[in-house]
């Protein structure tokens, strides 16, 4: 049996997507210096992020492979190789998407539609 593979796409969250330069840390202080103070402040790490969605398919397919003693992997499409960028081009996937072999099931998964696909 092929292995489930999850694929998702992590993102950067910059210092200026949740701030406001003016604001942030003291006013003596470097801008680059204020937003990285007012990140720290608001418990913002600077390693990647995933959407919620992404977040959902692979707690769905956790559950579903403990459950049923399979495996799973979760590849990045953000780190991919370029192959498996270019088949998401061509087959029009959005992420997240969970894939069998050669049978794919893009969004959030149902039970029954990964049982018919393994």
């Amino acid at each position: 049996m092929s292995r489930i593979k999850v694929y998702i796409k992590t993102f950067k969250i910059s210092p200026l997507d949740v701030s406001n330069v003016f604001t942030l840390g003291h006013a003596c202080d470097s801008p680059g210096e204020r937003i990285s103070a007012g990140m720290k402040s608001l418990g913002i790490d600077s390693n990647a992020c995933i959407s919620d969605k992404d977040r959902d398919a692979i707690d769905f397919v956790d559950h579903f492979t403990k459950e049923n003693n399979l495996n799973y992997e979760i590849i990045d499409l953000a780190k991919a190789g370029l192959m498996t960028k270019l088949k998401f081009i061509i087959k029009g996937w959005k992420v997240p998407v969970v894939s069998v072999g050669n049978e794919a099931i893009m969004g959030l998964p149902t039970k029954e539609q990964l049982e018919s696909i393994l």
